[in-house]
């Protein structure tokens, strides 16, 4: 993401404060190699938001509140995610993430369901570590 001028930045330099959450400035090692992985998983995000730690910490919330869903619910989710209603996460009615996640907006982008697209990113988060 793009830090704007004057904002409050992580003592680590790795995110920025927008006035309601951190978010990642992009900064954190490794961007460039996280990107080359997700991208081989099918999952396209920007550079700038290919902070490892942030991304780890979204999947494995999300994975969280999938796998409180019972089986009925993350049918329909998986069917919703292959069609892009990943970004549904985002709403501020559901409220998983916050609205414009880059990682759910990834998600989003692919024909994968919600747990492909979870396991995926795993699968590049491990590569790269």
């Amino acid at each position: 993401m793009t830090v704007p001028e004057g904002a409050q930045l992580s003592d680590d330099g790795n995110y920025w404060w927008d006035g309601s959450d951190w978010q990642p400035t992009g900064n954190a090692e490794g961007g460039a190699g996280l990107v080359d992985a997700l991208t081989q998983q099918g999952i396209a995000i920007a550079p700038e938001a290919a902070d490892a730690t942030y991304i780890q910490q979204i999947a494995m919330h999300v994975n969280s509140w999938y796998e409180g869903l019972d089986e009925n619910s993350r049918a329909i989710v998986d069917a919703l995610s292959k069609l892009g209603g990943d970004a549904l996460l985002g709403d501020p009615e559901v409220g998983v993430v916050t609205e414009g996640d880059p990682l759910i907006s990834a998600f989003s982008a692919n024909s994968m369901t919600l747990q492909e697209s979870l396991q995926a990113t795993n699968q590049a988060l491990e590569q790269t570590a």
